[in-house]
C-alpha cells in the first residue's frame, strides 16, 4: 500500500506507535440496470502523528499516515475486487454470500474486509453488512478525526454513537485533575465536533 500522508506525519517505522482513527465510510449501490447488484464500499483511515499528540496538538492536527480501502462487488456475476490505496490486494470471482479476505499491510499491520451480500433477518447484536478491521479492531470502533487528542482513550462509531473507553486502548489523553478538567475537555470536544455531514467535510478540509 502507497499511504497519503497529511500534515507532518512521522517516520514510517513507528506506525506501529500510532492510533487509528476514522475518516468517513461509504456504500453505494452502484449496478448500471439494477443498482443493487453491485456494491461499492469505501473505507478511509489513518494512523494518528504521534509527535503531534505528545504535543499536545488535537483534531486534524494530528493526521498522519492514510489509507483509503474500496472493495468493489458484483452480486450477480460474483466479481470482487479489493483496492488499497488504487492498488488491487484482491481479486475473485464466486457466487458466495461473503467475503472475508486479510492480507497485511506495510509496518506488520493486519487488515482484513468482511461483507455479506444482504444482512440476515434477524442479525445478531453488533452485525454490520460492511466491516473492515485493522489488527483485529473494528473501523467503526475507530475515533473520528475531529476527536484526536481530545478525549482519551473513548471512541467513537462512524454512525456518531458514543461507545465505552477501551482499557489499555493507548491513546494519549489530555492531562487533567480534578471533575472540573473532565467536565472543561468534555465541553471542547463538544465544541470543536462538526455537528452534520457538511461542517464534518468542512472541517476535514482545512
Amino acid at each position: 500500500m502507497s499511504p497519503r500522508r497529511a500534515g507532518n506525519a512521522s517516520h514510517p517505522s513507528r506506525s506501529g506507535n500510532r492510533p487509528l482513527y476514522a475518516i468517513d465510510f461509504t456504500a453505494v449501490a452502484c449496478g448500471k440496470r439494477i443498482a443493487n447488484t453491485k456494491r461499492r464500499v469505501r473505507w478511509r483511515f489513518g494512523f494518528a502523528n504521534p509527535d503531534a499528540l505528545a504535543a499536545g496538538e488535537t483534531g486534524t492536527a494530528c493526521r498522519g499516515e492514510e489509507h483509503d480501502i474500496t472493495l468493489v462487488w458484483s452480486i450477480t456475476s460474483g466479481k470482487r475486487l479489493i483496492l488499497a490505496d488504487g492498488q488491487e490486494v484482491h481479486y475473485s470471482n464466486s457466487r458466495s454470500a461473503v467475503i472475508d479476505f486479510s492480507w497485511t499491510m506495510r509496518g506488520n499491520h493486519v487488515l482484513k474486509v468482511v461483507a455479506h451480500a444482504s444482512a440476515p433477518m434477524s442479525a445478531d447484536p453488533g452485525f454490520r453488512q460492511y466491516d473492515f478491521f485493522v489488527d483485529g479492531r473494528s473501523f467503526f470502533s475507530f475515533p473520528k478525526v475531529y476527536r484526536l487528542g481530545l478525549s482519551g482513550s473513548k471512541t467513537v462509531s462512524h454512525d456518531s454513537r458514543e461507545r465505552r473507553p477501551e482499557r489499555g486502548g493507548g491513546y494519549p489523553a489530555i492531562e487533567h485533575s480534578g471533575s472540573s478538567s473532565r467536565r472543561k475537555e468534555s465541553d471542547i470536544a463538544q465544541i470543536e465536533a462538526p455537528h452534520n455531514p457538511d461542517e464534518e467535510e468542512a472541517y476535514l478540509r482545512e
